[in-house]
């Protein structure tokens, strides 16, 4: 662990990723949802993150904002050397990458004041002055009426980890190895402890589930890496909500709601006992440190606003009407089965397949889907705060704030091909890319990010061309190949594995990327 770190994992860099829940316009919908007036990010707008990691979500943000003018931190150089790289090849006008403390940015004065400020994987990994300094630049730096989102550790859904994090983070300070490496040094010492009968550390199930985890971008060897980083920070602290709210009143923050958005509809989280308990608690920061009791949370998405104005339902209907929804997922991969915290959630068949329907052909504003011939007369069809929240909440589509003028632009294309280009190098797996439709961007795997490289640097848009192509990049890059969790190694195999992608792709992922607005 670097000794400038001041207790911060930064020997190994902060895994690549894309956090939808940060871009703009999920937060703006976020705050229509709860009935506050959101920043107006209309036109031009400022937008900072702090604790960018490499920048990937901050470079979508600016590229597929080109009005936005983006401030991105972070104090490992490393990030930041990466981050600008990137920004450089996109030939990226209106973001800047610095490599600075919390400290140091409130010693930086001139930077201009934020309508936005957002941090992932930092607050509950940080100490308590790193937290005091980030509430004074809040403090500082949101202009009024702006909007600051937090996501963290919550208790007492972490409660269980406390005693296992204590023990990883002394036993990686007993050596010398790289953090990577220390931390799966200390899960086996943890199994080791279970077996000795040590009652407070789980059982060989939860340290199984630690070492493997279900998200694909930490899995093999990226586990290792997001695990350090996970557990042994020196300022480890999972946060009760009410604790993060009193923190940052000083800075005048009201809290308004969760960027994730399915629980702006409590029916989704809490059975009817769950919601009369509640009742019993007036509105404020323990009310909303309850919910997270009730539902065992273990990680929270806040979303404050600097003078949080209420909106009636009109003025709310009335900007939701002006928004549009694109799907981003394929018309045959909508669900109306949704597993929610309060258990399975059934959308109407007859008020989400028209709408569903609609999508399919092409983005359309919520006053284009709630006016749908098919929901006229329809008992209980669902209102535009349903239809947004429901169907942006539940991952099948992304909102576009500025209705559907926003068109494909030089920055977004340019970041594009660099992203998938590190795939059909073998430089990542995975590849985030910037929907300028939206202002937001997508994750493509493998085989789709092999696809986009090849369409995006000029292969002719015919399923043939792209197979060659594609076939081209495997065989010349060596990239591995698999079906049924199974290694392709025989040319012939390979090719039928590609031919059945590139297919996929143009059925079932080119018509969306064309709809966003992606080359």
């Amino acid at each position: 662990m670097a000794n400038w770190a001041s207790g911060y994992v930064a020997d190994i860099e902060y895994l690549p990723g894309l956090y939808v829940e940060q871009t703009p316009a999920h937060l703006t919908l976020a705050c229509l949802l709860n009935g506050i007036e959101p920043p107006d990010i209309g036109g031009a707008f400022t937008y900072c993150e702090l604790g960018c990691g490499q920048g990937v979500t901050a470079s979508i943000i600016a590229a597929a904002n080109p009005k936005a003018h983006v401030v991105a931190a972070d104090f490992n150089p490393a990030h930041i050397a990466r981050a600008r790289q990137v920004a450089r090849e996109a030939h990226l006008t209106n973001i800047e990458f610095l490599e600075l403390s919390f400290e140091e940015m409130l010693e930086k004065h001139d930077l201009p004041d934020f309508d936005m400020v957002t941090m992932h994987g930092v607050w509950s990994w940080i100490g308590a002055a790193e937290r005091a300094q980030i509430t004074e630049f809040l403090k500082q730096k949101v202009t009024p009426g702006g909007l600051v989102s937090i996501t963290y550790n919550a208790m007492p859904g972490w409660a269980v980890m406390l005693p296992i994090q204590r023990l990883l983070y002394e036993h990686a300070g007993l050596g010398h190895d790289r953090s990577d490496e220390a931390i799966m040094k200390g899960l086996d010492w943890i199994e080791e402890l279970q077996k000795c009968g040590s009652g407070v550390l789980g059982n060989a199930e939860l340290i199984d589930q630690i070492r493997n985890g279900t998200s694909s971008k930490a899995a093999g060897s990226h586990r290792a890496v997001y695990l350090a980083h996970e557990y042994i920070n020196g300022g480890w602290q999972p946060q009760y909500h009410m604790d993060t709210a009193k923190q940052l009143a000083p800075a005048k923050l009201n809290y308004v709601g969760a960027s994730g958005l399915l629980d702006a509809f409590p029916d989704l989280s809490f059975r009817p006992e769950q919601k009369q308990a509640l009742e019993q608690v007036p509105r404020g920061p323990l009310r909303e440190t309850l919910k997270d009791y009730l539902v065992n949370r273990p990680f929270r998405r806040d979303v404050y606003v600097r003078g949080a104005r209420q909106l009636s339902d009109r003025m709310r209907d009335a900007k939701l009407q002006q928004l549009a929804l694109a799907l981003t997922v394929p018309p045959d991969e909508t669900r109306l089965s949704l597993d929610v915290p309060a258990g399975k959630a059934e959308l109407p068949k007859h008020h989400y397949e028209p709408i569903f329907d609609a999508l399919a052909q092409r983005p359309h504003t919520l006053k284009e889907l709630a006016s749908l011939p098919a929901l006229a007369g329809l008992a209980g069809a669902p209102s535009l705060v349903e239809i947004a929240g429901i169907l942006v909440g539940s991952g099948q589509a992304q909102i576009a704030p500025w209705g559907m003028g926003a068109g494909s632009n030089a920055g977004a294309a340019a970041l594009n091909r660099a992203a998938t280009r590190e795939v059909a190098e073998q430089r990542s797996s995975f590849a985030s890319i910037a929907a300028p439709l939206t202002g937001s961007g997508l994750t493509l795997q493998t085989m789709e990010a092999l696809v986009f490289d090849a369409i995006a640097t000029g292969t002719p848009r015919a399923p043939d061309a792209v197979i060659s192509k594609v076939a081209d990049r495997v065989r010349s890059g060596g990239v591995p190949l698999q079906k049924d969790g199974k290694a392709i190694d025989a040319p012939d195999a390979q090719l039928a594995v590609v031919a059945e992608s590139v297919e996929w792709c143009f059925t079932r992922r080119l018509p969306l990327w064309d709809q966003l607005h992606v080359f």
